[in-house]
């Protein structure tokens, strides 16, 4: 596995003030919450659960780190907090595009699988990576949100084209086309061959009509 492009996730010192001070104030309600069940006389287990899962969520979201390695067949990204380190590789033929992300309370697109691999604390724009999970005839998609500079997505469009840093409906087709393609036993390049016609027996046809 050769390593063409590797970079590293960023980290904002305004992004970090603002984490912080979400911070404190949960510990904040923690110590209130507590002064309360000590003054009820019972421990006020709900509001404890959710306080502490926020902590827990906000700081992994802003201690876990990132690098992402462009090799000459796969993405990888490596997530690491603290000592734990987890490995995600996504083969570039999976790859159905990356777009800029936008929040979007509804829709049409089924996602089966939805990743964070970028720390709350890097105040770059939010990329959407969408890739397909073949079993079979079977096809899921899955996103990964990322953040990244510049030179990491000319790394990948070197060997995902036009698709990458696309917009969004162009990934979503692409995406569709798959999943059609591999019902019908077709690469994406055949489907949308046979989507479009051969330009040569469209000519050939077209001249039989002005011969006739």
């Amino acid at each position: 596995m050769n390593v063409i492009y590797k970079e590293r996730s960023k980290r904002s010192t305004g992004a970090s003030i603002i984490i912080a001070i979400f911070v404190i104030l949960l510990l904040v309600a923690v110590v209130w919450t507590t002064l309360r069940s000590i003054d009820k006389g019972a421990i006020i287990l709900d509001e404890y659960f959710v306080e502490i899962v926020a902590i827990l969520v906000i700081l992994k979201s802003a201690i876990a780190q990132y690098t992402y390695i462009v090799t000459d067949d796969k993405l990888v990204i490596v997530e690491k907090i603290l000592f734990y380190t987890n490995k995600m590789e996504i083969p570039y033929a999976m790859i159905d595009g990356v777009y800029a992300h936008k929040t979007e309370f509804i829709s049409k697109f089924k996602l089966r699988y939805k990743y964070r691999k970028s720390s709350t604390t890097d105040n770059r724009p939010t990329w959407a990576l969408i890739y397909s999970i073949v079993n079979g005839k079977k096809v899921k998609n899955a996103r990964v949100l990322i953040k990244a500079d510049k030179p990491f997505f000319e790394a990948l469009e070197r060997f995902i084209p036009n698709r990458i840093c696309a917009p969004q409906g162009d990934v979503v087709l692409y995406a569709y086309a798959r999943r059609d393609a591999i019902m019908h036993g077709e690469t994406v390049e055949e489907y949308f061959k046979s989507f479009a016609g051969d330009p040569e027996e469209e000519s050939e046809h077209t001249q039989k009509e002005r011969d006739v």
